[in-house]
């Protein structure tokens, strides 16, 4: 199987539509629990023995529909593990955001120190290459000349330009660093969410299966059915079709 990177939209997604599951799921509870109220007032004025048996159906339904509302609650507790995990996708998505600036900030910083470096370096060849008179050095002893004003001017600039450049760079590595350690975590986060949400949602629904079976062979009971083998038969005549 191809590996693709992670997407946080991809996340995004699944959470929105395990939010509308889990909604839906839960209305369909609560229609569940005002049909059972009507049906176990339906079973009490019925006659009896007919309301004996209605009503330990009734009891059937009502034990089968909280083995789904615990499958609900094992809905929920995955989506907390998803939510868990997006958070964190956002975090290290805002400091990949973060490292990008910095990238571009060491860049801007790195060309004006290359700059200053290069200007000085122009200046000091060319006052080398300038054979001075007797006039120049008696000028140069009184006033400063143009090209060592701009040779300081330069020098102190690419000193300027060097010290954040320096800061930059360790800003961005302690930003790289930090990075690291967070996509470390995210990929144990990630790992931990599937295992233990899915794991946590998977038995609740092993159980509510299971309880939903008994329950449905104890309300055929109830009714005076064969039970089990009215459902093997029509299972084996469904599938033999």
């Amino acid at each position: 199987m191809v590996h693709r990177p992670a997407d946080s939209r991809l996340l995004t997604n699944l959470l929105s539509h395990e939010k509308e599951y889990s909604k839906h799921l839960l209305t369909l509870l609560d229609y569940s629990r005002s049909s059972l109220a009507s049906f176990s007032a339906y079973a009490s004025a019925s006659a009896p023995p007919a309301s004996h048996a209605i009503l330990a159906v009734a009891g059937s339904f009502a034990v089968a529909d909280d083995a789904l509302r615990r499958y609900a609650v094992s809905v929920d507790e995955w989506r907390n593990h998803l939510k868990s995990l997006k958070s964190l996708e956002d975090e290290v998505g805002n400091i990949m955001r973060d490292r990008e600036i910095l990238y571009a900030k060491t860049f801007v910083f790195n060309f004006h120190f290359t700059h200053h470096c290069n200007s000085v370096t122009r200046l000091i060849k060319a006052s080398k290459s300038q054979k001075p008179t007797r006039e120049s050095l008696i000028i140069n002893q009184s006033y400063p000349s143009s090209s060592s004003l701009s040779i300081k001017s330069d020098f102190s600039g690419s000193l300027n330009s060097s010290s954040k450049l320096s800061a930059a760079q360790s800003e961005l590595q302690a930003c790289e660093a930090h990075l690291a350690a967070k996509e470390r975590e995210l990929d144990i986060r990630r790992a931990g969410a599937v295992k233990e949400g899915l794991d946590m949602r998977c038995k609740a629904m092993v159980e509510c299966g299971w309880v939903w079976g008994e329950m449905g062979k104890e309300a055929l009971r109830a009714l005076g059915s064969s039970g089990d083998s009215d459902i093997q038969r029509k299972f084996i005549f469904t599938n033999t079709k």
